[in-house]
């Protein structure tokens, strides 16, 4: 727990740089594009590993001259400086290169969770007014439902077994149909490429360095979900930072990627980070969290990247018993908080198999390029998220006055740093509500969640002002997404969803609707649990779906007439 109080104020005091070396304290930030600081960082190790996917090594050289060649081609098909390209898909390394490729170009990439319905796609498709959709064979279908109405005029389809040599790419497309084939808007990965001109000059973009490069989906303190628009700087500053810490990532090492790439998490973290690192990044589309363990195994990576519930998949695999897993030198557990005595376990287990470090534990949020605090090897503290990254800063604010609290005080957590988004994409009230000025002239990200720094500088979470269902895989669900389904049904009065225990997980929490039907309604609750199922089964995302539902007289309200969240809660336990 959070050492004695002080009187002093975490932003000015920033306890927390006594624990890193003189020269990562002068260190300069680069300022300039992905592309460029990726290049810069590898030029003189063009053959060494830049990716590993299945068996195939592909080398830095291969991924510069292939991110142009992306470059010149989606530049051939009318996306140029400030265009918005939807992406619906897994990491492949042809998401790789597009991702670098449009980075050269200006253009940006917008993110979208394939497990999304065709008519969620559609609505980020038609956000961003999108002319061309990315995504891999087996999820054409979806998307060529979701573009329809839209103002899309091309589908760039790539199989996932396109960087496979040909026999194995020939199994794949035997086991798998490419429904896309035929298709006059969707075009193939090959034929993508052919058709640009190879000697075209790829423009020189002004300023690149702050301007958005991607666009990944958050929910807000409301629940709508939000586009957050990160820049070039934003990422290279997140990569910069960890590189500057005592998790020291060392050319030559892996990095065993298996968060997906439409959360800043899985792109600036997963693949950004061991790239400008000279790290090989070993690429996983899909995974099998049962399988954790044989990946670790397999690939022997020095660096991994998982939510808490991974951690508890790998320490209770039969696999592991009596394994060196001295190789492993850093694993990091993100996307949500882990409980201590999950954390002791974990690391138990770590000290028994010979790992050098605890877990490394971190937090942060998308409106941040994912992290802000991280444990660092030996710098942990049980219970805590962490010390705040070498050129971030993070105060602890009154809610409700704004002034910054002492050390040791709970309150509103804020950051201010580099890795701060340029905000929210056509949502300008929203980012103001979340980036706001304050008296000593900086800006700051409101994360809506409370917390305390101690006097090491180590920051510890209480809990949050708003609300939120964090599942076991670390995927966020905002109840009024679910509520604003369900209270479309015609018998439903009010509803309200709250977190509910994952009790066949070893944490998590899953959606709980309580529902308060009208006085005058002929429908029985049975009927109406049938028909919402439905609607939200037709209307929101596999992972947001409702796992209970409950039918009460009347709501529990609060003295000055909410709905009373947390009496709900204890009811749903």
């Amino acid at each position: 727990m959070p050492a004695t109080i002080s009187s002093a104020k975490p932003s000015v005091a920033k306890p927390w740089l006594k624990h890193y070396d003189p020269a990562d304290l002068k260190a300069e930030m680069p300022v300039c594009s992905l592309y460029t600081y990726l290049y810069e960082q590898n030029k003189e190790h063009l053959d060494d590993v830049a990716i590993l996917y299945f068996d195939q090594h592909i080398r830095y050289g291969t991924l510069f001259d292939s991110a142009q060649e992306a470059a010149r081609a989606y530049t051939a098909h009318g996306i140029g400086e400030g265009d918005v390209v939807v992406f619906v898909c897994a990491t492949t390394p042809e998401i790789v290169y597009s991702f670098y490729g449009m980075d050269l170009i200006g253009a940006v990439p917008n993110m979208v969770d394939p497990r999304y319905s065709p008519e969620g796609i559609r609505e980020y498709i038609e956000e961003v007014d999108a002319k061309m959709v990315v995504t891999l064979t087996p999820l054409y279908d979806k998307v060529k439902e979701a573009v329809e109405g839209t103002g899309v005029e091309k589908i760039l389809c790539i199989s996932p077994a396109e960087s496979l040599p040909g026999f194995k790419r020939f199994l794949y497309s035997v086991a798998n149909p490419d429904h896309s084939k035929g298709d006059g808007m969707a075009i193939a990965w090959r034929e993508f490429l052919a058709s640009a001109d190879k000697d075209l000059p790829l423009p020189e973009i002004e300023d690149k360095a702050h301007k958005a490069c991607i666009i990944v989906h958050t929910g807000g303190t409301t629940g709508a979900s939000k586009a957050v628009m990160l820049s070039d700087h934003n990422l290279n500053s997140l990569a910069f930072q960890i590189g500057h810490c005592r998790l020291k990532f060392h050319r030559g090492q892996r990095f065993l990627d298996v968060m997906p790439p439409f959360i800043a998490y899985g792109f600036g973290y997963g693949i950004h980070l061991p790239l400008v690192s000279g790290v090989t990044t070993v690429i996983i589309p899909e995974l099998d969290p049962k399988q954790l363990a044989k990946l670790m195994l397999n690939y022997r990576a020095e660096h991994m990247a998982g939510v808490p519930s991974h951690f508890q998949f790998i320490i209770n695999d039969k696999r592991m018993r009596n394994q060196d897993l001295s190789f492993l030198v850093n694993c990091c557990a993100g996307g949500d908080a882990i409980s201590v005595p999950a954390e002791l376990a974990v690391n138990e287990f770590f000290k028994e198999h010979y790992c050098p470090n605890p877990l490394t534990k971190g937090y942060g949020m998308t409106e941040l390029s994912a992290l802000a605090c991280a444990c660092m090897g030996s710098i942990n503290k049980p219970g805590s998220v962490g010390i705040p990254l070498v050129n971030t800063t993070v105060g602890i604010f009154d809610p409700d006055t704004g002034e910054e609290l002492p050390i040791g005080e709970n309150g509103e957590i804020c950051v201010s740093g580099p890795t701060m988004m340029l905000g929210y994409y056509g949502n300008e009230a929203e980012t103001k509500n979340v980036i706001r000025r304050h008296a000593d002239g900086l800006d700051w990200v409101h994360t809506g969640d409370i917390g305390s720094m101690d006097e090491d500088g180590f920051v510890f979470i209480h809990g949050r002002i708003k609300r939120l269902i964090i599942r076991y895989d670390g995927f966020k669900v905002f109840p009024p997404l679910i509520e604003n389904v369900v209270e479309k049904h015609p018998a439903v009065q009010v509803c309200a969803a709250v977190a509910a225990p994952d009790k066949t997980k070893p944490q998590g929490q899953l959606p709980f609707v309580h529902i308060v039907l009208k006085s005058d309604t002929s429908e029985s609750p049975e009927q109406v649990q049938q028909e919402v199922a439905n609607m939200c089964a037709k209307e929101l995302p596999e992972y947001v779906q409702p796992a209970f539902y409950a039918f009460r007289d009347s709501m529990p309200y609060t003295p000055i007439g909410k709905i009373d969240y947390r009496t709900l809660e204890s009811l749903s336990a």
